[in-house]
């Protein structure tokens, strides 16, 4: 392929777009940067135009089959108590019947937070609702999800009365394709989430999804680049080393060990080195999923095996016990979320060289719940700034489907750190545009030579240095146009291993 008259930004370089030139690409690469190049013969052109040429994006942290199920998911984000999300449900199955809809066909919901409620969620009201449709309402962080009796037996789960959480809902997650109607659905989604990845610049991501998705992988066609985690349960059967190809395209390579050492913020279950303080009467220090032995032994099977590790921590206390069993083990491994550090956390994390695997949008949802349960320990949380000071490699990511993916979101909030007519939650935090940008192009800052042939086109330029005020943070007013433009960021063309996929 061959692109032609586009101006490649250098994120590393202060980021100002050079002339026009053409890129040619081949077998995957980058194999000639120069203006006015010959078409070599039935080389395919791309016009540029005039873009701004970047580095492919990377979403580093996705849950790709709850992700495919976003489109047939009953959203109940906002639903502030277990009534209303009742009457949500109760809406939906009436508009099913209207439509006479299979009644047979599970009802899966998504975006709902225990934080948020003063009374519990139980299987009997879900039931007194749904009656006979198999239901599975999952939290918005995906830690936990309420199930009604008929989806309890027909996954098989025991009767109970309270929520599926944690370690047995993150067995059970794999397996909701068993409930009528779903498989058809993720089948669905997961082109549907390709395409709309691939018109917002990203070429490639960490599936971080339960079960073996490195086998879903190898029949789901993957149009762009893909590292598949493995967890725990299914460690001795994983491809390794961490790298290798796994499929026909060279796209699906292996990726690291995920492990879930704690819970999160919105399940009360983060664990803490202090006690939460919470107005529904919660005054523990969150869950506690995975001991420092048992971390340390499944990190070094994993280290034997080839493979790097991804360790989920956003607890400080999590964090703590993370860091020790990774430097402990001398595996090279990324802080999953990294959300609640101390000082001693982000100096052990540089010390170490692991990098931090942050979801910046979730500090726009998390902002004021971290204020109300952690009081006083706001500066901990998304210490971005923090981190790139003490030279801790960071990437971002979304998590999705907690938070959309959207790398453009993802930077906006890292330069803002505001989803409201309220300033800059702990300014101090706040990355430049270009710092969020190689923070999101897997380590690539420059279109080269050798280099990926992952190239994207921008209509214009929305990484402009955001200029600071006398107290040395962003002045405020410019920090919120910036992440405006980074929002509205529109993109022209992706490309991916020298193809337009």
């Amino acid at each position: 392929m061959l692109i032609r008259q586009v101006r490649p930004l250098d994120a590393a370089a202060g980021g100002s777009p050079q002339r026009p030139v053409d890129l040619r690409l081949r077998d995957g690469v980058i194999v000639e940067i120069a203006p006015d190049l010959a078409r070599a013969d039935g080389e395919e052109v791309l016009d540029g135009g005039g873009a701004l040429a970047l580095p492919g994006l990377w979403d580093q942290h996705v849950h790709t089959g709850q992700l495919a199920q976003a489109h047939a998911r009953l959203d109940t984000g906002g639903a502030g108590s277990v009534g209303v999300i009742l009457e949500l449900v109760r809406g939906e199955l009436a508009v099913r019947r209207d439509a006479r809809t299979d009644p047979r066909q599970a009802l899966i919901g998504f975006g709902h937070r225990l934080v948020d409620f003063a009374v519990p969620p139980t299987v009997p009201a879900l039931d007194e609702a749904t009656g006979p449709v198999p239901t599975v309402l999952i939290g918005g962080d995906a830690h936990h999800a309420w199930l009604n009796t008929a989806a309890l037996e027909q996954l098989g789960l025991p009767p109970r009365d309270g929520i599926v959480a944690e370690d047995e809902w993150f067995d059970l997650a794999p397996r909701l394709t068993e409930l009528p109607g779903v498989g058809d659905a993720v089948a669905t989604g997961a082109a549907m989430m390709q395409r709309q990845a691939l018109q917002r610049g990203v070429v490639g991501l960490v599936d971080m999804e339960w079960g073996r998705p490195w086998e879903v992988w190898r029949s789901r066609g993957a149009r762009m680049r893909v590292r598949t985690a493995v967890y725990p349960a299914e460690l001795d059967g994983a491809p390794r080393p961490t790298g290798a190809v796994l499929d026909a395209t060279g796209l699906v390579t292996m990726g690291p060990l995920k492990v879930i050492v704690d819970g999160a913020l919105g399940s009360h279950s983060a664990y803490t080195r202090e006690t939460y303080t919470d107005g529904h009467g919660y005054a523990g220090r969150g869950v506690l999923s995975y001991g420092a032995e048992e971390l340390t032994a499944t990190l070094s099977q994993a280290r034997s095996q080839g493979l790097t590790a991804a360790v989920h921590a956003i607890g400080d206390a999590a964090a703590r016990l993370a860091l020790t069993a990774i430097g402990q083990v001398g595996i090279a491994a990324r802080i999953e979320h990294a959300q609640m550090l101390t000082d001693d956390d982000v100096v052990h994390m540089a010390r170490l060289g692991v990098t931090a695997s942050v979801q910046p949008a979730h500090l726009l949802d998390d902002r004021d719940v971290t204020e109300s349960v952690w009081p006083g320990h706001g500066s901990r949380a998304f210490r971005l700034r923090d981190l790139l000071t003490a030279g801790v490699p960071l990437v971002l990511g979304s998590d999705a489907p907690v938070a959309p993916l959207d790398p453009w979101l993802a930077m906006a909030a890292a330069v803002h750190r505001s989803a409201d007519e309220r300033p800059g939650w702990h300014r101090e935090q706040q990355l430049q545009p270009l710092e969020a940008l190689a923070a999101s192009t897997d380590g690539i800052t420059s279109l080269e030579v050798g280099g990926r042939g992952d190239v994207v086109l921008l209509e214009e330029d929305p990484f402009t240095e955001v200029p600071l005020g006398a107290d040395s943070l962003m002045v405020e007013a410019a920090a919120r146009e910036a992440a405006e433009q980074l929002r509205e960021t529109t993109v022209l063309a992706t490309v991916v291993a020298g193809r337009l996929p």
